[in-house]
């Protein structure tokens, strides 16, 4: 479906475009070359499962670490909690103390107007005596103060209080513990914390009673220094960014770390799930998108509920050390399933590579090779095929040259066979002694020269002579036609003595002289030259046959010798190219060139033959 803008415009084909591209990359992938193919092939099939086994080991790990971590945390909440339980029993015992001793309910007994100086400073003595032998026995940062209904105070600090001096029994601490009759209650000092700040964390108190007429006597009052609590929370594993906080039932802070928060209701998210739960832990989100564990217990004695809020990427760092073994193990495993791929991949295709480059040799016509097979695999029948293949062009090649030799040698026995040789040669002797007793020279001449070529002509054995013997039989048809075209005809020919001793193929001259002077010089208007030359050149012997007739343009004399007409011009000059091919190979050649009018010339070039038998015919 097509998707348009507000202005108008095609979005896009977003099916098509996907399409597009998963085409064009199928396409890359079928133009790469096999061995690229079972690499990628390979790592894809190894690299994925082995990514997924590393992603999920590490993340199970990491779990687990984490697991471990919030257990081991939550544990050490649970000692602080069991710490602070300990205090605040201890700090409710030394209260119940305070309240049933006989000195404190003596002194608070008496009315303070009716005491002397002396009376007032040795109770002061006394009662202070009590409290630093309680103070004595205790290594926590309190402070005790009681405060009297007859104007009494007493107290451990150096200072007293304001609100303590002149205390409101309907406000605060106060009022809750007329509330409880006797009993202790506690205040997190919420409602002071705006006004005064001396370090109270929490706040014991209590109505003091007579205990023999239950008449009011005053307030004892036992404020637990936020120091005190300090010392539990070493004992709690604190993460760089964590914090720590020391909760009543009503989320107010008593203690906490950072300090800013101490005295004030604590304003996040999660505090109601911590307020409703017990103990365990949690993951939240804070307003910047931060996730932070969340772990807190919830002591049984008091109701008051120790949080650790911990920063997840903090705790994460504590399992880098497995990340970096995981991503290590991995690229290993990358790496080694790279050099495995290409050890494979090059085991399968090595073979195919040297197939392929025999082949390519025997497109140039190198026959003489042979694929080492090892194995018995695809590869290795491909191999043997390709050798049988090879083994059966070989034999073809052979037998079709045994049988182009025969062909060419039963053509020139079935031309030798068209008119009786001997016959023909008697003929001729008995004409050339009857020109001879006439007197007749030319005719003489004549018959000696066609006899010495029908001589030639049913000669047996090798067909290799030697080029002396070539010559001497072109010079005997050159004579019969000199003798038929007279002054129209001029023959220059020029022979290097040098290479009258070397060997040629039968035959191969002597159709070109033919051609050049039946379809060159005989059409021409007046007298035409012949040039017949032969020479070494770069190690080879050269003979250039030459004329000044009518030339061409497409070549009629290999199309005449192709139509095979009655000129009876031998094999013609196609058959001499290919008895070069195939006698000499690419150590021959035959170059023909002719310009209409100007004339034709025409090359031929084999190797130096030094002995008949170096040839095999």
């Amino acid at each position: 479906m097509l998707k348009w803008g507000l202005n108008g415009k095609i979005l896009g084909h977003k099916g098509s475009r996907n399409g597009r591209v998963l085409n064009k990359f199928i396409v890359s992938i079928a133009g790469m070359d096999l061995k690229r193919k079972l690499i990628i092939l390979f790592m894809i099939i190894s690299v994925i499962p082995l990514t997924a086994l590393g992603l999920l080991s590490y993340n199970h790990a990491s779990h687990t670490v984490q697991q471990k971590v919030y257990q081991t945390i939550l544990e050490s909440l649970s000692q602080i909690t069991f710490s602070i339980n300990y205090v605040i029993s201890d700090v409710e015992q030394l209260s119940m103390y305070i309240y049933s001793n006989s000195d404190v309910q003596q002194v608070l007994s008496v009315n303070g107007e009716e005491r002397s100086v002396a009376d007032k400073y040795r109770d002061e003595q006394r009662i202070k005596t009590i409290l630093e032998s309680l103070i004595g026995f205790k290594n926590w940062d309190i402070e005790i103060y009681i405060l009297g209904a007859n104007g009494e105070r007493f107290f451990t600090g150096d200072v007293l209080p304001k609100q303590y001096g002149q205390y409101d029994p309907d406000w605060g601490l106060f009022r809750k513990a007329q509330l409880a009759g006797g009993n202790t209650v506690w205040d997190t000092h919420y409602t002071l914390k705006k006004l005064y700040d001396f370090g109270t964390a929490l706040s014991s108190g209590r109505l003091l009673k007579n205990i023999e007429t239950n008449e009011t006597l005053g307030y004892l009052v036992i404020d637990i220094m936020e120091s005190a609590f300090v010392d539990k929370y070493a004992k709690a594993h604190l993460f760089p960014g964590g914090e720590i906080f020391m909760l009543d039932k009503f989320g107010n802070v008593i203690s906490s770390r950072p300090k800013h928060q101490i005295g004030t209701k604590l304003q996040v998210d999660y505090l109601p799930q911590v307020l409703e739960g017990t103990k365990g832990y949690f993951q939240s989100t804070d307003t910047n998108g931060a996730r932070k564990i969340i772990i807190y217990d919830t002591s049984e004695v008091t109701g008051f509920k120790l949080v650790s809020v911990i920063p997840v990427k903090e705790v994460i760092k504590e399992s880098e050390s497995i990340r970096i073994l995981t991503f290590g193990v991995l690229l290993i495993g990358i790496l080694a399933a790279y050099w495995f791929a290409n050890v494979v991949s090059n085991q399968i295709t090595d073979p195919l590579r040297k197939l392929r480059l025999l082949m390519r040799k025997v497109e140039k016509g190198d026959m003489n090779v042979s694929f080492p097979s090892k194995y018995t695999d695809e590869v290795g029948q491909l191999g043997q095929s390709f050798n049988r293949m090879v083994e059966e062009i070989k034999y073809l090649i052979k037998e079709n040259y045994e049988k182009q030799l025969q062909l060419r040698e039963a053509e020139l026995k079935a031309i030798q066979a068209q008119i009786n040789p001997h016959f023909l040669y008697n003929t001729l002797d008995s004409i050339n002694w009857m020109a001879r007793i006439h007197q007749i020279d030319e005719i003489s001449e004549t018959v000696i020269s066609l006899g010495e070529l029908f001589r030639y002509s049913i000669r047996k054995g090798n067909q290799v002579i030697t080029i002396q013997e070539d010559i001497k039989q072109i010079q005997h048809y050159l004579s019969i036609q000199k003798l038929r075209f007279r002054d129209k005809l001029h023959i220059i020919m020029e022979i290097d003595e040098a290479i009258l001793p070397l060997y040629t193929l039968k035959l191969l001259i002597q159709p070109i002289v033919e051609n050049a002077i039946i379809h060159g010089l005989e059409n021409k208007k007046g007298p035409g030259t012949l040039r017949i030359l032969g020479s070494l050149m770069d190690k080879q012997v050269q003979f250039l046959i030459e004329d000044d007739g009518i030339g061409f343009l497409l070549h009629p004399l290999l199309q005449a010798n192709r139509t095979k007409n009655n000129d009876n011009t031998g094999i013609g000059l196609e058959n001499i190219h290919k008895r070069l091919s195939l006698q000499f190979g690419e150590e021959a050649s035959l170059t023909i060139t002719s310009e209409q009018g100007q004339g034709t010339t025409v090359i031929i070039r084999i190797p130096q033959i030094l002995h008949e038998g170096d040839v095999n015919v």
